[in-house]
């Protein structure tokens, strides 16, 4: 069976795009096959693959975070036949501030968080951006090095606020650039995901935004914040 396993990280939208593969008859989305544990990965997907199989799909599609050890998605994800990749990502800092929206109330999906604000320290968001990047280049090293093609979604320009149409389109036409083929259906049943913050600004988000934008600042990190992992 034909699959693509999304790199990417938490809070970057991909969720949002999983959800809406439901709406491809031929794809079996697989978005948490991993979020209890990494152990045993490689019979987890001999495992949904059959089921998927049984049901008629034809592309598996699974998500792999930078929370999963690189050994794992290496050897029982990456290196299995068939097996394609796509990235998601997203701007650093929305990421970083969504991140930490979430987690402490633990409100992963379905919580509105627009009014909640964080306080935020420069020095931690630097070293979770160069965790980050490193992630997300080994992978596209690794890949390159393989002559493999590296898609890239990007969330502000691919999937935020778009038509759900246009974002099966664009995850459609990255998929083709790895050899494969999705027809985005005439009739978009599954709605994907509620957006859990409404807020725009940046700096709206955050309890302490002077002072931490100072430390960006400070760092000399300001651009590559406001930038890409890839």
């Amino acid at each position: 069976m034909d699959a693509v396993t999304i790199i990417t990280g938490r809070r970057t939208g991909a969720g949002h795009l999983f959800a809406l593969t439901r709406n491809f008859e031929a794809v079996a989305m697989r978005d948490g096959l991993f979020a209890d544990s990494h152990d045993d990965a490689a019979d987890r997907i001999r495992l949904v693959e059959a089921e998927a199989e049984a049901a008629g799909k034809s592309l598996l599609l699974l998500k792999a975070t930078s929370a999963m050890p690189r050994d794992i998605l290496e050897q029982d994800i990456l290196n299995r036949r068939d097996m394609r990749a796509v990235f998601v990502v997203r701007r650093s800092i929305d990421t970083y501030v969504s991140l930490a929206k979430a987690r402490p109330l633990n409100a992963w999906r379905d919580t509105d968080l627009t009014n909640v604000k964080v306080k935020l320290d420069a020095g931690h968001f630097l070293n979770w951006m160069d965790e980050q990047d490193a992630w997300y280049a080994h992978w596209r090293t690794w890949l390159e090095r393989r002559s493999f093609p590296v898609p890239v979604l990007r969330y502000e320009t691919h999937i935020q606020g778009l038509p759900h149409e246009t974002v099966l389109r664009r995850f459609a036409a990255a998929i083709a650039q790895v050899g494969l083929t999705l027809r985005v259906p005439p009739a978009l049943p599954h709605p994907g995901l509620v957006k859990q913050d409404r807020e725009k600004t940046i700096a709206l988000k955050v309890k302490n935004w002077p002072d931490f934008s100072k430390g960006l600042v400070e760092r000399g990190i300001e651009k590559r914040a406001f930038g890409y992992p890839l």
